[in-house]
């Protein structure tokens, strides 16, 4: 047929040949778009008989809704050819290119909907608005086209959990993840971290797939030691670093706390702040500064150039409540000088974070040691609880120096190639933990499990792709 310039770019638009295209129209009301399209009479064989003389038996009007355009919705009037057997009188659809079986949504929609799915910031109520449809139906149309299945267990494996969904049937509020060190991409996401779960969980995966995991990250939960001895009894355990100063930095706040409330807090007959009361609650934040921590500031021709942040011979600011010129370096040492509690858990935090910065797997059982002798000499109660928990985790913390892979850096300037040790740790999994609270949030919560664990999944691996055709559920 010869066609106008409006309906070539219909056809342009909707990806179709010409000669597929018996006729085709387009029309706008109402801020919407309607397409009518009729396609070519085919004659498709019988699919029940393969009978070829088939005829047809009549035409049905299917709206369907396309996502074509985002500025308003679009419709597609299709006009569906039924066909008739002879032989076997059975009736069927010729074959369309815009929607699968039984839906009035165009694949092109379902597939733009998908896409939009994967990224964590989107919910299902956006993208079914940007689409022109019911964040019920986008959420079905999730349902029917992503199902993640776990992965293979990995050699070197992360857990950790997040407090992101509330299962009733599990009593759990904690997700469970599982991260695959090498490939950052989660082997699983489970509604529940209780050891009987866990147990039970990795129970029913084969003992030779279990048997290759060589070393596993957590933090110092009782219960994630307990699965992997009962579990992975030939696996290495390690405890992340970062954990370890995170309890550490806890316990120095307590003693700053203790602190703050030992010295008065106005002067006299006053609604001044005393000074001591001032430092503790002001400049907090750098008790729990590395002492090696620059940060990046001007010279004094402008230019930016990165100092220490306790450098003494950085420049003196004035400051009106004390009433003196002070850098951060004055500041830490009038801060240390409030209480020799204070100051003495402040260098033993310091000696914490150089054991895991000048030691290997060699010098940290010897390093350990000293560190715990150290923390236990100490009259601070609190320290003296943390030399306990080091002793108790001492093979896991050990555990944690090992080298398990390397990373390569190039200067950009000079073209050199920098090799670093990594070891095994959770930094990773919370980052991935983030963007699971992200998803969580930005949807207001989830009730069903399935759904959100799929949509996690689906965020998270990188080469998730959802099922061209949708997904048959299984009837319980």
């Amino acid at each position: 047929m010869s066609l106008t310039t409006e309906q070539k770019n219909i056809l342009v638009l909707f990806n179709l040949e010409e000669e597929n295209v018996e006729s085709t129209s387009f029309r706008s009301e109402n801020d919407q778009v309607f397409v009518a399209v009729t396609l070519c009479n085919t004659h498709p064989p019988c699919p029940a008989c393969g009978c070829e003389h088939t005829h047809v038996k009549g035409y049905v009007l299917k709206v369907i809704n396309h996502s074509l355009l985002q500025d308003r919705k679009t419709l597609i009037e299709y006009h569906a050819r039924r066909y008739q057997c002879p032989v076997c009188h059975r009736t069927y659809y010729e074959h369309n290119p815009f929607v699968h079986s039984s839906m009035k949504i165009s694949a092109l929609t379902v597939r733009n909907v998908l896409e939009n799915l994967k990224k964590s910031t989107e919910t299902f109520a956006s993208v079914a608005q940007r689409h022109y449809i019911s964040p019920t139906t986008a959420a079905s149309i999730f349902d029917r086209h992503v199902s993640m299945a776990r992965l293979p267990l990995p050699e070197l494996m992360c857990w950790d959990e997040t407090y992101a969904f509330h299962h009733k049937g599990e009593d759990s509020k904690y997700v469970f993840v599982i991260l695959d060190f090498i490939t950052l991409d989660p082997v699983d996401i489970l509604p529940s971290r209780r050891k009987d779960y866990l147990t039970n969980y990795f129970s029913r995966i084969p003992k030779e797939e279990r048997d290759k995991v060589k070393m596993i990250a957590t933090d110092m939960y009782d219960e994630y030691r307990r699965v992997i001895r009962d579990m992975f009894p030939d696996c290495l355990h390690c405890v992340d670093h970062y954990h370890v100063i995170q309890d550490l930095n806890r316990k120095v706040d307590r003693i700053r706390v203790r602190v703050m409330k030992s010295v008065p807090k106005y002067i006299t007959d006053t609604r001044q702040m005393t000074n001591e009361y001032y430092l503790l609650k002001k400049f907090n934040w750098l008790i729990y500064k590395r002492p090696d921590t620059t940060e990046t500031c001007k010279d004094e021709y402008g230019a930016k150039v990165k100092k220490a942040l306790f450098d003494p011979g950085r420049e003196r600011k004035y400051n009106r409540k004390l009433e003196r010129m002070l850098n951060y370096y004055d500041i830490r040492e009038l801060l240390r000088g409030i209480h020799p509690d204070l100051k003495n858990a402040w260098l033993l935090k310091d000696e914490v974070i150089d054991f895991y910065t000048d030691n290997t797997h060699d010098t940290a059982p010897d390093a350990l040691k000293a560190l715990i002798r150290k923390f236990n000499e100490s009259d601070i109660k609190e320290m003296n609880e943390f030399a306990g928990l080091l002793r108790r985790w001492s093979d896991e913390i050990i555990n944690s120096f090992i080298v398990v892979d390397h990373q390569y850096s190039v200067d950009k300037e000079t073209g050199h190639v920098a090799v670093s040790d990594r070891h095994l740790n959770t930094g990773l999994l919370e980052n991935r933990n983030s963007i699971i609270k992200c998803i969580k949030k930005n949807a207001n919560g989830y009730q069903n499990w399935e759904r959100f664990r799929n949509r996690c999944l689906y965020v998270l691996r990188k080469d998730a792709v959802p099922s061209l055709n949708p997904i048959e559920k299984k009837r319980k």
